[in-house]
Order: structure tokens, then sequence, then C-alpha cells
């Protein structure tokens, strides 16, 4: 035959000073026993609300469950949810014969032997009617002061500034903020240069030298014939026509006379010599002499442009295509076919071609400017009308992953652009400045179990240590001392934080 050895009919069970609803819960749950005595201290979780010991009773189903406190506001709690109580170990073993408690049969043998004969039932003593009276007036009593009183507690979170924090976003490609679209398009644009190479063109002067016949027959002057002045040296002309002199004669007309175009042999404004200078021939057979000054000679300086002007002015396309690309942002920001609420930042230009040298080295400018044509690709990127702002604000909130149970003000937030917009290939970037306030969330559930009970005094100490401050009471009825023993009797009535300072 087997014998298994039946479980104890009670189990004590000792739970910490901080024990909560969850750590008896999961105490019941480990014993067997049909009796379960809880040995709370003074001040636990638990036995902070009669809800929690009532569903504790719940949970205990068929057991019986003795609850064991030193504290007579826990006892108290106990009683008005039907739950047996006691102040220690032993004041539990004085009542173990408790009509309530399980009985063993050696235990009735014993009880057996204590009855008392019956004694003949007579009416009800005034005295003792009054302590029954008097003893209902008490239950009723407490059962008010649990029951009745109710409280609304108004607070407001202290609010606390949340930086000032430097970020720097970027909208574009693979940027942070992701609602930006690209735009691009080709542009022109005129680059000027400086023609530093020069050289010297010298004009020769022009004019009209007369001939006149000294002999009787006609003479062929031809293309090339040299006059020129009297001076040291003298300055020297040549025909640049062929003409017959006509022959002189002793009757009238009298001498043979023609003018021929001449142009002097040296450039310059040295071959302009006023009328009659040019006298002087190597033929003996006629008179020369230039009735009108010659005209026209002249030292220009010409300038042309050297691989060095061309290789400058090219290195200075940037500007001018970058104007180029500012003039082409401008339109896409005047485009009314685009997004609404949209901006474009722009612009960033890259060059892509610009006239060869050929075109231009060696050449003679007029004024000695001459002109490169560069070309280039401008990128800008639209953006909403809400960035980098909305960016800033959720980086911002990001800042408060770390500090749980914090509330982030979105009426405060503060953002300022420090650098920007800089447009890149990148992207338009910005480096700005955000701050705001925030402030605890309020927990109604565990402010309400932290004053259940508590003197009104103790109310503004508990909401500062959980980041709030006490703006009022109302209590019912109003002269009641204590705030109620259950939490569901408080309200908490949040209010708008009390600002500490502008963010």
């Amino acid at each position: 035959m087997t014998v298994t050895a039946a479980p104890p009919r009670r189990t004590v069970v000792d739970l910490s000073a901080d024990a909560t609803i969850l750590d008896a819960a999961r105490s019941l749950a480990a014993v067997d026993s049909p009796d379960v005595v809880l040995v709370v201290p003074s001040g636990a979780p638990l036995t902070r609300n009669a809800v929690f010991l009532e569903a504790l009773r719940r949970r205990a189903g068929d057991r019986r469950i003795v609850l064991v406190s030193p504290e007579a506001r826990a006892r108290s709690l106990a009683s008005s949810v039907h739950m047996k109580s006691f102040a220690s170990i032993s004041a539990l073993d004085r009542h173990e014969l408790d009509a309530t408690e399980h009985l063993s049969d050696a235990r009735r043998a014993v009880m057996k032997t204590m009855v008392r004969p019956a004694v003949p039932r007579r009416g009800i003593s005034p005295l003792r009617a009054f302590a029954v009276f008097m003893t209902l007036v008490l239950a009723a009593g407490l059962l008010l002061a649990i029951v009745a009183p109710s409280a609304t507690i108004t607070v407001a979170a202290s609010t606390s500034t949340l930086g000032p924090y430097e970020y720097d976003l970027r909208a574009g490609p693979q940027g942070e903020i992701r609602d930006a679209t690209t735009l691009t398009d080709t542009v022109t644009a005129q680059v000027k240069g400086v023609a530093t190479g020069s050289r010297t063109e010298d004009t020769k002067a022009i004019g009209v030298e007369e001939f006149r016949n000294l002999t009787t027959n006609d003479i062929r002057i031809p293309v090339g014939t040299l006059v020129q002045t009297s001076d040291i040296p003298p300055n020297r002309f040549l025909t640049t026509e062929e003409k017959i002199l006509p022959r002189s004669s002793i009757l009238p007309p009298g001498f043979g006379t023609v003018r021929i175009n001449i142009q002097a042999i040296d450039g310059g404004a040295k071959g302009n010599v006023g009328s009659d200078k040019i006298k002087s021939t190597a033929s003996s057979e006629y008179l020369v002499s230039n009735p009108a000054p010659t005209t026209g000679g002249d030292t220009k300086k010409i300038s042309f442009v050297q691989r060095v002007d061309y290789d400058t002015a090219s290195a200075q396309a940037d500007g001018p295509l970058r104007e180029a690309g500012l003039a082409r942002t401008a339109k896409w920001n005047g485009d009314t076919t685009a997004t609404k609420n949209t901006r474009v930042y722009g612009v960033w230009v890259k060059q892509t071609g610009i006239s060869p040298p050929s075109d231009v080295v060696n050449t003679e400018p007029k004024d000695g400017i001459f002109t490169l044509t560069a070309t280039g690709t401008a990128t800008a990127y639209r953006v909403s009308d809400g960035q980098p702002r909305a960016a800033a604000v959720s980086n911002l909130r990001g800042e408060l992953a770390g500090t749980p149970g914090m509330t982030f003000d979105n009426d405060s937030v503060a953002v300022n652009i420090v650098l920007g917009p800089t447009v890149g290939e990148n992207g338009v970037q910005w480096r700005v400045s955000a701050k705001a306030q925030q402030y605890s969330g309020v927990d109604a559930a565990q402010m309400k179990a932290a004053l259940t009970g508590r003197a009104l005094g103790e109310i503004e100490t508990v909401a500062a240590a959980r980041g709030f401050r006490k703006l009022g009471v109302e209590m019912w009825p109003s002269w009641w001392p204590l705030l109620p023993v259950l939490d569901s009797r408080i309200t908490i009535k949040p209010e708008a934080p009390v600002t500490t300072g502008a963010p």
C-alpha cells in the first residue's frame, strides 16, 4: 500500500516591503495549500488599494487567504473586501478555532468536551442592545470613511528646456529630408576675356605729286618713281600709278604737267608732310611738287588673343554659369504648374563645355575684348515649405528617446538657420539650431495609487516627486482630513504645463 503525503493545510508566504499585486499573485499561484497566509510589511504597494486585495481574493478561488500585517490601514482594507486579517502570526494562531477555519477530527473532539449546557434564552438587555447599535454605527462610519470621500486634484507638469542642439540637414539624394525633388537643365553663359597680346601696324601716308615737263618730249612716269622731301633724312614717296607727262612747248600752252598719286615708303605719322615739301627727284627732265599735304600716315597698336588669355577666361566660366543657373532657378520658382507649397533651392552648375582655343587664340578682337561660350548642367532641388524645420523638429523629438515619461511641447519649438542653404551635387544643406520645452506626462493611475489615504499636506510632496506642481485640491466633504482610501474616488485633473523659461 502506497501512502502519499498530503500537502500542508497552511502555507505562510512572506512578501517584501515593495511587493505589488503581481508579486502576491505569483506567490499565490506557486503554493498548493488550501490556506494561504500572506505576511505583508507596512507600506507595501499591495495594501494601498482595496481593489488589489479584492482581486487577490478572487484569484484565490476556493482557497482561504488570510492577510497578516502590522498596519491597521491594511487590515481595514482587507476587512472591506471580506478578507480575514491579523496583526501577527501569533494573533492568527489564537484564532485558529474561528468558525471559518478547517477543523481536524482531533480538534472537533476537543471542542465537544468544551460545549456548555444550553442556557435558556432571555430578552436582550438594554446595555447589549446599545453595544450592538454602536457596533453598527461604527461599521457604518468605517464604510462611509472608505466609500464616501472624494477628491479632485489639479496638477501641472513643470517644464524644462530641451536643447539647443545643432543639426546638419540635407535635402536631396540620400538626404534626411526625403520629400525633395531634383531638377536639372542645360544652361549657357558668355565669358568675357581680355587680349593681352599686341603688335604695331603702320599706315603709310598718301598724297598727290605734280610733275612739270622741262622737255619738248612726252615722258613716261612709271609706277614707283621716287620723289622726296629735302629734309635729312628725307621723307620718301613712290608713285602708285603710271602716267605720261605731256611735252612742253615754247608757245602756249607752255609747260606740260600731270598729277600722279604717291605713297610714303615708310609708314607712320612722319609721312604726313605739308604742301610744297616734296620737291626732290632723281630726274632733271621734270620738276615735282605736292600741291597739298600728304595724309593718313599713322602707327596703330593692335591687340590679339594669346593662349594664356584663353586659359584665364575659361577658368572664370563658373561665375557666369552660376548666374545663368540662378536665372533658371528663378524660372523654376515661378512655374505655376509646379507643386504648391514648395520652394526651389539652387543652384549647383557643373561645366560641360566651352569654346575651343582654336576659335579665339591669335584673333584680333575689337577693343581687345573677346568672348567664350560656356555650357553646363544646372541642378536645383524642390523642397516643401515646411523644411528644414520639420526635419529639425523630428531630430529634436528623437532626443527624448532616452528619457521615458517625458512629453514634447510642440508649441514651444524654436528652429534657427545657422548656415545655409548651400546647394551642391548631393543636395541642399542647412545647419540649424533647435530647442523646445519638455515636461512629464501624467500617469493618473500611478499618482492616485501613491496618494490614497494620505494627508492633504502630503499632496505637494508626492506630486513634486513625479515632476508635477499641485495647483489645487477639491475635497468632498470639504472638512475631511484625509484623501480617499479608494483610488477610484480620486480624480487627477492635469492643466497646461508651468513654463520655467522661454526655450
